[in-house]
Order: C-alpha cells, then sequence, then structure tokens
C-alpha cells in the first residue's frame, strides 16, 4: 500500500531533480576550403580548432571558443543574434535565433575564401 507521505516524498524527490534546459547552442564549426584545389579522397574542409564565435543582439555580447575538433556550446538569452567567427571571411548561417529553454545542435560553416 502506497502512503501519502511516500507520494509526496517521490514526488517532491522528482522535481528537486529536475533542471531546465539552457537557451542557447552546441555543434561543429567547419572551416574550408583549406587549400585552393580540392582532390577526391581528401576533404577539402576540416574542423575550425580554437576558433571564437561571437554572437551579438542589442545590450548581448557572448563568446565561444571551438575545441579541437571544431565543436562549441553557449548558453544565451532568448533573442536573434548576429554571429561572426575571429577566423575566414563569412560564416553560415550569420543569424541565429536563440529560443527560451532549447538548446538545439547548430553546425556552422566557415569560408575561407581560397579559391
Amino acid at each position: 500500500m502506497i502512503t501519502a507521505a511516500w507520494l509526496s516524498l517521490t514526488t517532491f524527490a522528482a522535481s528537486a531533480g529536475a533542471t531546465s534546459t539552457p537557451t542557447g547552442f552546441h555543434g561543429h564549426v567547419t572551416i574550408g576550403p583549406l587549400q585552393p584545389v580540392c582532390h577526391v579522397g581528401t576533404p577539402c574542409d576540416g574542423p575550425a580548432k580554437r576558433v571564437t564565435l561571437t554572437f551579438t543582439k542589442p545590450n548581448v555580447v557572448r563568446r565561444a571558443v571551438t575545441t579541437t575538433t571544431g565543436a562549441y556550446r553557449i548558453v544565451l538569452p532568448a533573442g536573434f543574434y548576429t554571429v561572426r567567427a575571429n577566423r575566414g571571411m563569412r560564416i553560415k548561417p550569420a543569424r541565429v535565433w536563440a529560443h527560451r529553454g532549447y538548446d538545439p545542435k547548430l553546425n556552422f560553416a566557415i569560408d575561407t575564401g581560397i579559391r
């Protein structure tokens, strides 16, 4: 038989362990082309190692630095952001929307401009 005290205790324990999802993004960043001529069997792009991504909206600037594998994670206040990278010429996507309570995977591609 389940008692009211046990039910209250388990409900409290379940709610105490619950966490809310942070607002932000995570994923990988690639950069390329890395050479003027791409060869079959050789990747033309690679992970963007130790690149700083800057997310900007009015009165908010946040930065994330990628790992050696190009991975990043950032927590942001909800809103519309312009994204820039400290390497390369362009980044796609360059504008993103951070939805409150969501932390989706979002990959970026940086164009080096090598042609």
